[in-house]
């Protein structure tokens, strides 16, 4: 009888075990996500704040770069700064993807 009695609080334990390790990813899965748009002048403020203080754009086409004006209103590069470090800089949610948007601006995901 003591023996069926374990046996039977060991297929239990293990039966709720296995209940908890499979509601654990669909719990994961319900997080809510939102995506803001960093435009080019946006990007710009990361780029004066992170990698050129005269930096006043920035593009994102696969990589982030930056540039200042230059003389006779051309864009001069200053350097290059980083997708993921640049959605963090906008605010302090967890990041989650970054890709290229619109007019080479760069759409953040954000866990809410």
């Amino acid at each position: 009888m003591l023996r069926r009695t374990a046996i039977l609080l060991a297929g239990m334990f293990l039966a709720g075990a296995g209940a908890l390790a499979t509601t654990a990813p669909a719990h994961a899965r319900t997080l809510a996500t939102a995506e803001i748009v960093m435009s080019p002048l946006s990007l710009g403020d990361y780029c004066a704040a992170k990698v050129y203080s005269n930096s006043m754009i920035g593009f994102y086409q696969g990589n982030l770069s930056c540039y200042q004006r230059g003389t006779g209103g051309n864009l001069v590069y200053v350097g290059s700064g980083n997708p993921w470090q640049a959605c963090e800089f906008f605010t302090r949610r967890v990041v989650t993807d970054y890709r290229q948007g619109v007019s080479q601006s760069l759409i953040c995901t954000y866990v809410q």
